[in-house]
């Protein structure tokens, strides 16, 4: 057990005024700062986009780079510069596009998205709202405006 007469020493009070210094000095020496370039280094992704408004007019956007991370709705809305028109819906936390390159969705003619998928080569719908969905490296994508009276409406033009 501690001796009470051992705290009333200088030497005692010392030794315990040292320690808590180094302690403080510890806890507030400044962490390491990150070097310029790898503060700035962000990890990037590739993907391509084809909107496609008429069989005939394919407009392909080819290994757009962006942040990983990055949505199919930020992907479309960094491809289309302003060019897109949109309504969001809170409860599917997705938007519907309702004009795509100066092309206005008109029944039975609406903007849809897909996926191409690689295992099975052909278009698929995205299985969420634009919003949604995570892109991945080298995912292709379409916005097509298809013609929804024709029952499944895939793009005719692949990647």
């Amino acid at each position: 057990m501690w001796k009470t007469e051992y705290f009333l020493r200088p030497a005692a009070w010392a030794s315990l005024l040292m320690a808590l210094a180094l302690v403080v000095a510890g806890c507030t020496q400044a962490s390491p700062t990150p070097t310029p370039e790898a503060a700035a280094k962000v990890e990037t992704i590739k993907v391509s986009l084809l909107v496609l408004a008429a069989d005939d007019d394919p407009r392909w956007f080819r290994d757009v780079e962006l942040p990983r991370g990055t949505d199919a709705w930020e992907l479309t809305e960094a491809v289309a510069g302003g060019q897109v028109e949109s309504q969001y819906y809170p409860l599917y936390r997705s938007h519907f596009v309702d004009s795509l390159f100066g092309v206005k969705g008109q029944n039975p003619r609406f903007w849809l998205v897909f996926l191409w998928s690689e295992a099975s080569s052909k278009w698929e719908p995205l299985p969420v709202g634009a919003d949604l969905f995570s892109l991945k490296d080298g995912h292709v994508l379409a916005w097509y405006y298809a013609d929804t009276s024709k029952g499944e409406s895939l793009p005719p033009i692949t990647p």
